[in-house]
């Protein structure tokens, strides 16, 4: 038994034969996709640099009031000064109908009297 027929051993290790087209696709798959990357790092790069130049040239100029501030601010105050105004003339207006007829604004139950009373635990209701 220890000797073994050649011929009844087979060996089953298969080999994987890779499929040139399919390599060739992957390698050109590859190569774009490292160049599509290298141009995104680029844009980064410059981006980056652009914001520096500009960050710089802003602290140059030192100045704390600029043009859009200026802008807001003026807005704000127009916006405001609006309200004011609208709330003076509605002011203004209710003031004149109580003048005119001061029944129609007059709440009913602005001067009624109230009367309360103590219940005891004799009295019944």
């Amino acid at each position: 038994m220890s000797e073994e027929n050649p011929s009844t051993v087979t060996n089953s290790v298969k080999t994987h034969v890779k499929d040139p087209k399919k390599v060739e696709a992957g390698r050109k798959l590859a190569k774009i996709s490292q160049e599509a990357n290298a141009r995104t790092r680029a844009q980064l790069e410059a981006i980056k640099e652009e914001q520096n130049v500009l960050d710089v040239e802003n602290k140059c100029e030192g100045s704390a009031i600029t043009l859009e501030r200026v802008g807001m601010v003026v807005g704000i105050t127009v916006g405001l000064g609006n309200l004011y105004v609208m709330w003076c003339n509605r002011r203004e207006k209710s003031e004149k109908i109580e003048k005119v007829n001061p029944q129609r604004n007059h709440n009913p139950h602005q001067n009624r009297t109230v009367v309360l009373t103590c219940l005891t635990e004799d009295d019944k209701i």
